[in-house]
């Protein structure tokens, strides 16, 4: 989901009339109008892909987990792409490596990128589990805003379910989402997948080892729970409908790129 929209603009407004400038920065925000337009997967456990949850549920299980995901995360409709992994935790091991990779995606593992949105809009997702390390919520918040997708693996151990609750609930809640925190939930071993939700298609049974539960706030009608009792929570609001003001701000900058251009044309 590399990010077109500032270079497009800055060129056009670079190369406009003040009419023109105005009629396109209107356009480009009617159409980026609707808020929040990404994608947000929260599972509970950071086991599911650890090299050994990968083993333990057998079969393709968490390698067709991995695969939906990612394709789920990535909004820009193009096979492939690049992922961030920010974090050293153990959850994205090499076999989450490998499995990104046979879908058409290079993981970059690091945690001294820098966490700027222009960064982060070079990629199609952003994994994130246990420290924070220099992440930001409002910058997470802009890049799905902006359509990009984040995952976070919860029940990590980092500092306990509440100390991991705190460091990530700022950033859901904005979302409808948040880590429950008062303790871990005990949920352990290979659980049959009941879920109907895309990214859980072709996948019979995932590994947990004691996960942070999952909360859909009621705040955010694009936020839901997709598997089990808050085992992994989603926000999808991509393909939104935008709201009539919208519609109307997007025409009324389309016509004024039609009267400029006439005007052009006549003029020349």
């Amino acid at each position: 989901m590399t990010n077109q929209s500032s270079p497009l603009l800055f060129s056009l407004l670079r190369s406009s009339t003040a009419g023109t400038a105005f009629a396109v920065a209107a356009v480009l925000a009617a159409v980026s109008g609707s808020a929040q337009a990404g994608r947000i997967v929260v599972n509970h456990d950071e086991w599911t892909w650890t090299d050994a949850g990968f083993s333990t549920a057998g079969g393709t299980n968490a390698s067709t987990f991995a695969q939906n995901v990612v394709k789920f995360l990535d909004t820009d409709g193009m096979a492939g792409g690049n992922v961030l992994v920010y974090s050293n935790n153990f959850a994205f091991g090499g076999s989450f490596v490998a499995a990104l990779g046979a879908a058409g995606y290079t993981a970059t593992v690091n945690t001294a990128a820098p966490f700027t949105l222009a960064n982060l809009l070079t990629y199609d997702a952003v994994y994130l589990a246990g420290g924070a390390f220099a992440a930001n919520d409002a910058i997470l918040s802009a890049y799905v805003n902006a359509g990009g997708g984040v995952f976070i693996a919860g029940g990590t151990g980092a500092g306990g379910p509440a100390a991991e609750a705190a460091t990530w609930n700022g950033f859901l809640g904005g979302f409808g989402l948040a880590l429950d925190g008062r303790n871990y939930n005990g949920v352990s071993g290979n659980i049959a997948v009941t879920g109907i939700h895309p990214i859980l298609a072709g996948v019979a049974q995932l590994f947990y080892n004691n996960g942070n539960t999952v909360i859909d706030l009621g705040t955010n009608p694009n936020a839901s729970i997709v598997e089990g009792n808050g085992l992994i929570g989603v926000y999808d609001n991509v393909g939104a409908v935008p709201e009539p003001e919208t519609y109307a701000l997007m025409l009324a900058g389309l016509g004024v790129l039609g009267f400029v251009a006439r005007r052009r044309s006549r003029a020349a």
